[in-house]
């Protein structure tokens, strides 16, 4: 009797470690990662197996970029336009980090393009000889009032 029990709460155990297991493949499954290039293949083969991929790819990141960025409002009184140059890693683990301005307009823009590259989410990183490595983006972000 008391082996049949152990024997219950182990496969219980399991079952529900396989369903959590399934519950948090379900989250990345559920979204439609796509590659983003680093640099635009002109033809010929590739240093890399697969790029980086972002949920929906470069149509996602733009999303991330239209639904979030809100135009500072002392730039806006001041008129200050133009388009900010962000660079960026996506580590090995798919985070992204090492985010700087390559090309700024002004410090209000600057920090508010910097501020909506850091709410990416994780992405799957580059994969170069079976291996995930770290890969660098530039993301340009345009203000035009």
């Amino acid at each position: 009797m008391k082996t049949s029990l152990t024997l219950i709460i182990i496969m219980f155990a399991s079952l529900w470690s396989y369903s959590q297991d399934q519950s948090s493949n379900d989250a990345v499954v559920d979204k439609n990662y796509e590659e983003v290039a680093a640099i635009k293949n002109q033809g010929g083969f590739s240093l890399v197996d697969s790029w980086a991929k972002y949920p929906n790819g470069e149509k996602g990141i733009s999303e991330l970029i239209t639904n979030n960025l809100k135009y500072p409002e002392k730039a806006a009184k001041k008129k200050i336009e133009g388009v900010v140059t962000i660079k960026y890693v996506v580590q090995v683990d798919g985070t992204v980090s090492e985010i700087e301005v390559v090309t700024g307009v002004h410090p209000l823009l600057d920090k508010e393009a910097v501020r909506v590259i850091r709410l990416m989410e994780k992405w799957e990183p580059t994969i170069q000889r079976g291996k995930p490595v770290k890969t660098a983006y530039n993301q340009d972000i345009r203000f035009k009032l």
